[in-house]
């Protein structure tokens, strides 16, 4: 058939004519006003589909008025939509009598029309196949007439819906179908009152009840008073007196003229400033929910304490042959009875070992004992020891810490600074301290206490005041001398002190060698001007003098003629950190051979007793039997090292390593544990097990870097692991498997430092050697690639990263099945990367499915368990379930708590996300207090650039300002934006959340301009980055539009907010706290450019809405009826 002879059906027609009328109507020739047309539609219906913005406006008509030729009362929403903007415009009129005079069939889609008339025709066939024309009496018994010409049963019906669709009752056309539906039987019967209940449905009737409501029926009037069109509650409040004061929030309705801003929590929620106490809230939060649940137990009664016991910690045992000093003790006294701090060093002029500082601190400690109530020893050479011994100070002292250093460091700094121990006269001696840079931070600030270092860095005599410790006197060399040997004359004595220098350390050793061999003194005279030649001729050691040297060869040849084993003992003690060395060590056979004696004595208790007794006989190493430890002081470890070959060096460097390895425990991870990673970490870095090509060696190291972490200590943790890395790429080849790992955890390391890039390139390289030697499906490579996506997110790139994670993913189940915790692993990190793009329904799917693997698989209470029920409550949240996730936040932190501790890390994660669900809940006291206290905690952990602690900063940025303290805000706002943006760079996600957060203050504080500017950049980048549907790009448009208000640019926030409007109720959904937001500040928009219908009928639905999300009493939903602005905020995302 000719185009020309095709006659359009009457729905074509209806379609066409309304198409020109709107495209005639000029107040829709904008964009933002075809866009307030659709939310307007989408007002009076719930269901209507999302239309996508078309620049082309006739085809923008197009596919609203298709889409609502679709939906049953698409077209009453329209013609109501269209009066509340132009009520008097004639082209409205037009549309409006379109609609009303259109017949049946002109309502009716074409395909509907199709499918009913074949139905119809089945009717005809099947129902009375004998009678013909059966129907005409059921035409009559409907009361319904068609002429008498009609030949079948779907043409009478054609004919019905000829007639107009508006008139009282039920229209004939669908009486008829009804009425024939009820003749019918089986599938055609369903059929028919399918359909049936479909055309009541579009032209809005009821299809049961004659007396039911026809389409268009009644005429919408919109008010423009929002007061008159807004749902009152049923009992307004009471309004208070003079006297008494009703704390209840007031519900009513501020004018339309009302240039109020509020806050909203992140996506969407706004500040009401008089909205009800928090304290008198019981539907969000039990009180008794966390340990900072709003509810604060009583003062009680001021009582006298009770006397502490005294503490006394790791003090060395009081040496009984202590001689003389007196002079030096009272000085010190002295001086640390006026001074907070002072050091005891070695006098310049010697600057070495042996003169006998320790013992003049642990003689001046027992001497003075009953002057303090707290004294604890700190050895001090590493900071590693440092952090140990204060870690235990805060656990003897019963502070509500853990065990991690990074937490109870900080902690007992404190306590002891500000007094709240109880322990008001304290002493802390660092011994064998090194440079005041590595040891003064961990003094405390102040307190009534005294702090005590013994030193041979004489830089500390600039920083504190110092005594200078020298040699024995004369006469203290003779009386220590004669009080070991009571035998020797005034004058023997006289000769001994000359010769070895009236060092403490040498006269003890040489009182010790009398005492065990009666030698002769001109024997022994003879014997040590020998070894001192020997020495000399060989190479002496600027560490000590020759004599020193030679006293002690002395004491360790006599020892390695009684005891050989006992002085190997010795030598591989020697490559040992000169620290107390537990007995422990040495205790069953070593993992492998060291030497024949050595590994015999090993194997057997009695021996070692005995070479342990022989080295004290010798004076060669201090014995402390409450500890059952041994130690050397350095300059015998100098000595022993020094008289060894060099092929001895190796073979004893290899036995302490072989101990050292020997005494591995079973993992970094457990605290039962951290006591002995503790001991040997000074050991294994001293004796350089990093260099050891021995695997079992490797694995200690390897565990002590993955425990330095656990421990808290994740500077030492890189630190350590950086230097393995580059002895073992020598040693194991760069592409050897443990080199890899250690490649893979110093990334780790580096990232959870906040070094990104030197992360990511690492990760980069070590990703390209997994695949060249190990193939795409090793599991080492899989975790590589997933260590590089991480580099990709850190960087913002977060479609490259979803694309990474999704592969591994994928390899991963096919290789490992879908409930391998490997599997679960990448499964979980693809949930946070559909977090990251903004997908939060995909997010909660993929979530929900890991998180029941892992129940099984890992258990409930796992912390990897955990950590994926977090991200699924992230993801219902994020998704728009603020009020009803509130509850699951509790409980899930809750459970970190009672799994962990309070400042552990998942714990730590947990309160940061509860905070957040408090504010998004409407909790906004309660949310900041927690957040105060969690970024406390961050901050004495690991200070103000970890990543952890700057997103806290962030959250609790936003808590100030949405307690009206905006300068405070200001300040931590401009701040973290300032670390974000040196640690990812300024067109980071992260980077431009803190940036849009600061904007909010900007504006609040009376500088929209500075706000805009802020918002602009920021939007630009994040559409180029992200896209301009991503949940934090219409954030950003959202606070946008509200900087453009604040300036006076309404038809400029109007465009905007539209426009967000659109997208969020498409990305997010219409119901989503977000979009709520926007949807209150387009109605503003609206009044104030004088559209005060348009702007109430926004308000309207976006009230209901809100009332029914968040409650009558959320601060969202009162700042709306009080038409008060939303200001959006972004929290970072976890990554």
């Amino acid at each position: 058939m000719a185009q020309g002879s095709i006659k359009k059906n009457p729905a074509t027609e209806l379609s066409d004519a309304l198409i020109t009328q709107l495209t005639e109507m000029p107040f829709l020739s904008a964009k933002a006003d075809r866009l307030l047309l659709l939310q307007l539609i989408k007002r009076n219906l719930d269901d209507f589909p999302d239309i996508r913005d078309n620049d082309v406006i006739r085809s923008h008509f197009i596919e609203i008025i298709l889409v609502c030729h679709q939906q049953p009362g698409g077209f009453r929403a329209l013609t109501e939509a269209l009066t509340t903007m132009a009520p008097h415009h004639p082209g409205v009129k037009n549309a409006i009598a379109l609609v009303k005079g259109s017949s049946v069939q002109g309502l009716i889609p074409d395909l509907e029309m199709r499918r009913i008339f074949d139905s119809l025709r089945r009717a005809e066939a099947e129902i009375e196949p004998s009678v013909p024309m059966w129907w005409w009496d059921s035409l009559g018994k409907a009361s319904m007439s068609v002429p008498a010409d009609t030949p079948t049963l779907a043409e009478a019906f054609g004919r019905l819906c000829a007639g107009p669709a508006r008139e009282p009752g039920i229209p004939p056309a669908l009486r008829l179908v009804r009425h024939v539906a009820e003749l019918a039987t089986g599938q055609l019967r369903a059929e028919l009152d399918q359909w049936a209940r479909s055309l009541a449905d579009r032209l809005e009737v009821d299809s049961v009840n004659p007396s039911g409501s026809t389409l268009l029926s009644a005429a919408v009037t919109l008010p423009t008073d929002v007061g008159t069109s807004v749902d009152q509650p049923e009992h307004p409040p009471h309004q208070p007196d003079d006297h008494q004061g009703d704390k209840r929030a007031q519900t009513a309705i501020i004018p339309a003229d009302s240039d109020k801003s509020g806050d909203t929590g992140a996506n969407g929620l706004m500040r009401a400033e008089h909205n009800i106490p928090l304290e008198e809230r019981t539907d969000l939060v039990d009180s008794d929910a966390s340990p900072l649940g709003v509810a604060m137990p009583a003062v009680a009664p001021t009582q006298i304490p009770a006397p502490l016991p005294k503490v006394w910690g790791d003090i060395p045992q009081k040496n009984p042959n202590f001689t003389g000093r007196e002079a030096l003790l009272e000085e010190l006294h002295e001086k640390l009875s006026r001074t907070h701090q002072t050091a005891v060093l070695p006098q310049a002029l010697h600057g070495m070992g042996g003169v006998g500082k320790s013992q003049v601190a642990v003689e001046y400690v027992h001497r003075n004992s009953a002057s303090y109530d707290l004294i604890w020893w700190i050895p001090a050479q590493q900071e590693s020891q440092i952090r140990t011994s204060l870690t235990q100070l805060a656990l003897r002292l019963g502070l509500d810490v853990s065990p991690e250093a990074s937490i109870a460091v900080p902690a007992v700094r404190e306590a002891l600074s500000n007094g709240s121990t109880g322990y008001r006269n304290w002493l802390l001696v660092f011994d064998n301290a090194e440079t005041p840079q590595e040891v003064l931070k961990y003094f405390p600030s102040g307190g009534a206490g005294k702090v005590l270092v013994t030193s041979r860095d004489l830089d500390w005599s600039r920083v504190t005041r110092s005594i200078d410790v020298d040699v024995f006197t004369r006469e203290e060399s003779k009386t220590f001398l004669l009080g070991r040997n009571p035998e020797l004359t005034d004058e023997a004595a006289d000769r001994l002190a000359e010769a070895l220098g009236d060092l403490p350390l040498a006269i003890e050793q040489a009182a010790a060698w009398r005492a065990a061999t009666g030698m002769p003194v001109a024997d022994y005279l003879a014997l040590l001007e020998q070894r001192r030649i020997e020495i000399l001729e060989a190479s002496p050691s600027p560490d000590y003098p020759d004599s020193v040297a030679a006293a002690f060869q002395l004491s360790l040849d006599k020892l390695k003629a009684v005891n050989p084993a006992a002085l190997q003992m010795l030598q591989v003690c020697s490559f040992f950190a000169p620290e107390p060395i537990s007995r422990e060590f040495f205790a069953g056979s070593p993992v492998a051979q060291i030497t024949d004696e050595l590994d015999e004595m090993l194997s057997d208790s009695l021996p070692l007793s005995r070479a342990i007794r022989d080295i004290n006989r010798y004076a060669l190493a201090k014995i402390d039997h409450q500890r059952d430890t041994l130690q050397i002081h350095r300059l015998v470890q100098a000595v022993l090292i020094g008289r060894m070959t060099a092929d001895e060096r190796l073979v004893m460097r290899k036995g302490a390593h072989t101990l050292l390895a020997n005494n591995k425990p079973s993992g970094p991870n457990r605290r039962a544990d951290w006591p002995r990673y503790q001991a040997l970490q000074p050991h294994v870095v001293v004796s350089r097990a990093v260099e050891s090509p021995d695997p079992r060696v490797q694995q200690l190291v390897e565990g002590i870097v993955k425990f330095l972490y656990y421990w808290g200590d994740h500077a030492g943790s890189e630190a350590l692991a950086e230097e393995a890395l580059e002895w073992w790429r020598k040693l194991n080849g760069p592409a050897a498997q443990r080199t890899l790992e250690m490649a893979r955890w110093l990334a780790w390391m580096r990232r959870k430092n906040g070094k990104h890039a030197a992360a990511r390139d690492l990760n980069s390289h070590t990703f390209a050697l997994y695949q060249e030697h190990f193939g795409d499906h090793d599991e080492g490579t899989l975790n590589a690639k997933y260590a590089v996506a991480i580099g990709l997110q850190d960087s913002g790139e977060f479609t490259e990263a979803h694309e990474l994670v999704q592969q591994t993913l994928d390899v991963a189940r096919v290789e490992f099945t879908a409930d391998d915790p490997t599997t679960l692993i990448f499964a979980h990190a693809l949930g946070v990367s559909l977090r990251l793009i903004g997908d939060f329904k995909a997010a909660r799917v993929l979530d929900e499915d890991t998180l029941q693997r892992r129940e099984i698989v890992l258990g409930s209470n796992d912390p990897e368990t955990l950590n994926t029920l977090a991200g699924l409550l992230i993801d219902l949240r994020e998704g728009g379930d603020f009020v009803e996730t509130l509850p699951r936040f509790n409980d899930y932190y809750r459970r970190t708590f009672e799994s962990f501790h309070q400042d552990a890390p998942p714990t730590l994660q947990a309160a940061r996300y509860l905070a957040i669900s408090l504010r998004k809940a409407g909790d906004h006291p309660g949310a900041r207090r927690l957040a105060r206290d969690t970024l406390d905690r961050y901050r004495r952990r690991y200070g103000d650039d970890f990543p952890e602690t700057i997103a806290t900063a962030v959250n609790y940025a936003i808590d100030l300002r949405q307690a009206g303290e905006l300068e405070e805000s200001k300040s931590l706002a401009t701040d973290t934006l300032r670390r974000y943006q040196q640690m990812f760079g300024p067109r980071h996600s992260h980077t431009l959340s803190a940036r849009t957060n600061l904007a909010i203050v900007y504006r609040l504080s009376g500088e929209p301009e500075v706000a805009h500017q802020h918002d602009h950049e920021t939007l630009e980048i994040l559409t180029d980055t992200l896209g301009p549907d991503h949940p934090v790009t219409l954030t950003c448009a959202t606070n946008l539009a509200s900087d453009a208000h604040a300036l006076g640019r309404l038809q400029e926030a109007y465009e905007r907010d539209t426009e967000t409007l659109t997208r969020s109720e498409r990305v997010l959904g219409r119901d989503h706290p977000s979009t709520l937001a926007v949807g209150v500040n387009l109605a503003l928009d609206l009044r104030a450019l004088d559209r005060p219908a348009e702007g109430d009928r926004i308000l309207s639905g976006t009230l209901t809405l809100m009332r029914a999300k968040l409650g009558e009493q959320h601060p969202a939903t009162l700042n709306a009826l009080r038409s008060i602005r939303a200001d959006c905020d972004i929290d970072p995302m976890p990554s």
